[in-house]
């Protein structure tokens, strides 16, 4: 296949042929472009399965992908959850970094650097490990200890900075020589992982589901949902996108004001793996909702905290920022959004293991 960048902002178009992460022209985010794509499956039971339509070789992998999809009974008898949160290193972004860590091997690289709260952090340094590369993360200093403990331990070089947007800065002010900055955010490579989870639902169910509601803040889950069904259009497998309902959390619900206007309240105490506040793919995420006929709604800490209770007492571990899917599903079936006749997807995207400390304060 044939692999092209072309800049989502300003039309710049040139061969994917080494590691570029925003547009040189502009500064915009950069989308690729594949010619040639065809799917066949093989026989593996992980993201690779899928390779056909991955435009990187598996260098890197820790068997993420083909995570379990449960039927959700005590919700309605279509809906059913996709646990994400059971990937290698407890978060969906092990497919983004799957891909995007393995295209830096192609591309020579020998360090990876990343901007996080956490999840992110956790799943790049995990990686590198994984390919024999070194990882430096920049975090936020009041990320959970947790989060900050496990990608020390995976044996990346840790930097504390004052503040997300802060850590942003430092980790793209530091790249170097036979470096590379991933930023998840940015990183067109990691929006090739993600996709994936659209052609895994597919496999999985059979069929595309009416909807699927998830949580959102730099939009890698959102987009990687919208590109894996409009490749699906594009191989003439499927005729529609289900509608695609982002949940935001307070304070940080960028895509929710664009959309609706109005300000989203107080930042959220509890959902620290959702704090993005001027996300690069914002029109791009803006698109994907409107196009799927979808929606975004904020969800408050509240709100969030019974969500999380309730999912823990079914034995469904996850961290706060997972459980606000389930807050957005109820406040969709009960603004008739959705009916409970329809088939429902929930992502629950990261682990709650990394959040005992804060299970035991609440």
């Amino acid at each position: 296949m044939r692999v092209l960048y072309r800049c989502s902002r300003c039309g710049y178009i040139t061969e994917a042929s080494s590691w570029i992460w925003k547009c040189p022209k502009c500064g915009g985010p950069l989308d690729l472009v594949i010619d040639g794509l065809r799917l066949t499956l093989n026989e593996r039971r992980d993201l690779w399965r899928f390779s056909s339509v991955i435009p990187a070789r598996p260098l890197a992998s820790l068997g993420e992908g083909f995570t379990p999809l449960i039927k959700a009974d005590f919700l309605g008898s279509n809906t059913y959850l996709k646990l994400e949160y059971l990937n290698p290193t407890g978060s969906f972004k092990d497919r983004g970094s799957a891909v995007a860590v393995s295209k830096a091997l192609e591309f020579g690289v020998r360090t990876v650097i990343e901007d996080s709260s956490g999840n992110a952090g956790i799943s790049i340094a995990a990686y590198a490990a994984a390919a024999g590369i070194k990882a430096r993360i920049y975090v936020p200093k009041d990320a959970p200890e947790g989060k900050k403990s496990l990608i020390k331990s995976l044996g990346a070089e840790l930097i504390e900075a004052p503040s997300r947007a802060e850590a942003s800065k430092m980790a793209v002010e530091s790249v170097g020589p036979n470096e590379a900055y991933i930023g998840h955010a940015w990183n067109p490579w990691f929006i090739q992982g993600t996709k994936i989870l659209a052609y895994e639902l597919l496999d999985q169910l059979g069929h595309i589901p009416s909807a699927i509601v998830f949580p959102a803040s730099a939009g890698t889950l959102l987009l990687g949902l919208w590109v894996g069904f409009n490749e699906l259009i594009s191989l003439n497998i499927v005729n529609k996108i289900p509608r695609l309902y982002a949940i935001q959390a307070q304070g940080f619900a960028s895509l929710y004001e664009r959309m609706h206007g109005g300000n989203s309240g107080e930042p959220t105490k509890l959902a620290d793996a959702l704090r993005v506040s001027n996300p690069p793919r914002l029109e791009q995420m803006v698109s994907a909702i409107r196009d799927s006929k979808g929606d975004v709604l904020v969800v408050t800490d509240d709100e969030l905290l019974q969500s999380w209770k309730s999912l823990l007492r079914r034995g469904i571990i996850v961290e706060p920022s997972s459980a606000i899917a389930l807050s957005g599903y109820i406040k969709l079936l009960n603004t008739s959004y959705l009916s409970k006749d329809e088939d429902v997807v929930i992502i629950l995207t990261g682990s709650g293991l990394k959040y005992i400390d804060i299970m035991s304060k609440i």
